[in-house]
């Protein structure tokens, strides 16, 4: 059975109210991540041992390599920063995508525990018009679990490796083989 369509009009003043309850919301730091947040800055820690050896000379020739270095472990990101200014310190980093969004998939979605809980985020190629030039663009799509559910499964003896593959298997179906773990160090 499917369900109509339901049409209604919206009055500029309903949707002002509705505007406010979103920047209002995004101002809650209980709510804020129930909308998708930007980052305005992603700091990376480089492996140049495994740069060496996979012969990648710094600096990168464009996104693609990096998303490349991202996969191969050789850039693990280390420090978000929210367009508001939050910052967070990442504690563990799995690339491996758990979905995909945008148009034609263009949009890769990846896990990322930090200190402020589990975040799900998005990273993708755009480009900025006023000087033309391409730009790698990250945001956070949504939080999983609060830093207390972290540190509740923490005190259970789960690792951040073995948290995120508990996420991992949840959206996906599917668990990490060997080859999602290679490379892969605890962030310090």
């Amino acid at each position: 059975m499917t369900k109509e369509l339901e049409f209604r009009s919206v009055t500029g003043e309903a949707l002002v109210k509705e505007l406010q309850a979103r920047v209002e919301q995004m101002s809650d730091p209980e709510r804020k991540y129930d909308v998708q947040v930007g980052l305005k800055d992603v700091e990376f820690r480089v492996n140049e041992k495994c740069a060496a050896e996979m012969g990648i000379s710094l600096p990168l020739r464009g996104i693609d390599q990096a998303e490349d270095c991202l996969q191969a472990r050789i850039l693990v990101p280390t420090r978000f920063v929210e367009t508001d200014g939050t910052v967070h310190q990442v504690i563990w980093f799995d690339p491996t995508p758990v979905g995909y969004s945008g148009f034609m998939d263009c949009v890769t979605h990846s896990l990322a525990l930090t200190d402020r809980g589990l975040f799900e985020l998005g990273r993708y190629l755009a480009t900025r018009l006023a000087e033309l030039s391409k730009a790698w663009h990250w945001f956070i799509h949504r939080r999983w679990m609060k830093t207390e559910e972290v540190e509740e499964l923490e005190r259970t003896g789960k690792s951040p490796e073995q948290i995120v593959d508990l996420i991992y298997a949840a959206l996906t179906g599917k668990t990490r083989g060997k080859q999602g773990r290679e490379g892969d160090d605890k962030l310090e």
